[in-house]
């Protein structure tokens, strides 16, 4: 896929980032433009949830910027504001579990946002529906699936109106046959618009949807690119070597 818009909504620049003495993100750089589909790939323990929690400032970062159409949100003193502009889907979902499907969508528009609950409900219903959830909505967590879970937790994301949306592995808590309903609801994003960034190990969505796969190992790029050139002439072996891997594992899932 290409995108033409050109103005960069995301840029990160030199980012660093260490635990005590093991170096998780050494020196990583890239742009994400605005409506493109961005997906990270790499093994475990490579650096990618830090990465995501560095940009959505879970983490601070040792060195480095993260610019969020030109401002570096590393030094940003409102990290609430932050958080409402740079969007995060979990691998675990995050829900509450004593609250209702409708009233985890709501919560961050009234504690964060400071809607009135009346508006809240309308914006929390409209991004359910969207998702999928419309017969969901006064249930609780525990009488939810996995998908419809996830869902909930992309919903939520969705109802704060962000720039960009961040996924960390957002199907790997996921049974197999649950999966194909959450990157159903991720492709219809994709193509409204929406500027996502998306650490996974679904080769079909990364093929068909990103419009740039990012390989990263030990906590560098080691590659950058379209599907299409990753998947078919990869510059460096090793990027050949984990994509075979990784489709052995789990398929090339094509459409």
């Amino acid at each position: 896929m290409t995108n033409n818009n050109e103005e960069t909504l995301l840029k990160v620049k030199n980012l660093k980032k260490s635990f005590n003495k093991n170096v998780v993100l050494k020196d990583v750089s890239f742009d994400v433009k605005e409506g493109e589909t961005k997906v990270i790939i790499g093994p475990s323990g490579t650096g990618k949830s830090t990465l995501l929690s560095c940009i959505n400032m879970l983490v601070q970062p040792d060195e480095g910027e993260i610019l969020l159409r030109g401002v570096d949100v590393t030094r940003a003193k409102d990290l609430n504001k932050i958080r409402q502009r740079i969007g995060f889907v979990f691998q675990d979902f995050g829900l509450f579990n004593h609250l209702t499907a409708l009233r985890n969508v709501m919560i961050g528009l009234t504690k964060v946002k400071g809607l009135n609950k009346k508006e809240a409900e309308k914006i929390a219903k409209e991004e359910l529906i969207r998702v999928g959830l419309e017969d969901q909505m006064k249930k609780y967590p525990a009488q939810l699936s996995g998908g419809q879970k996830q869902r909930v937790g992309i919903a939520r994301a969705l109802a704060m109106d962000p720039e960009i949306i961040l996924f960390d592995e957002p199907t790997s808590a996921l049974d197999p046959e649950l999966i194909g309903e959450v990157l159903g609801v991720m492709k219809d994003l994709a193509k409204s618009g929406m500027t996502m960034l998306v650490v996974t190990h679904e080769m079909g969505f990364a093929r068909t949807v990103s419009h740039e796969i990012i390989f990263m190992e030990k906590g560098v790029i080691v590659e950058q690119g379209p599907p299409e050139q990753l998947f078919k002439s990869p510059k460096v072996p090793r990027t050949k070597e984990f994509l075979f891997k990784l489709t052995e594992l789990y398929g090339e899932g094509e459409e």
